[in-house]
């Protein structure tokens, strides 16, 4: 890949949530993401979770134990153990 440009589209933003940054956030990125059509995973470090919005959603999906993710049904999914995740973000392992 020599520029952005050469990139495949974009198809999941992920944004870790901060105190400072949580209404813009939820509010208006969130709103950005989902006008273009990309799904969108705030990932929250204190309550250990992840609100997965998906282009059409009012509501996130709240995912506390497993996330996954497949953009194509020719891939593996990504599978993420969010308790395991989690602990060692916080250094808990």
């Amino acid at each position: 890949m020599k520029s952005w440009q050469d990139a495949l589209p974009l198809r999941v933003a992920i944004e870790v949530l901060s105190a400072s940054t949580a209404r813009a956030d939820r509010i208006v990125k969130r709103h950005r993401f989902q006008r273009a059509a990309i799904e969108y995973w705030i990932v929250d470090l204190d309550a250990r979770v992840v609100e997965r919005w998906r282009p059409g959603d009012r509501r996130p999906e709240v995912l506390e134990e497993k996330l996954e993710w497949r953009p194509e049904s020719s891939v593996p999914p990504l599978s993420l153990d969010l308790p395991a995740f989690f602990r060692e973000v916080h250094g808990e392992e």
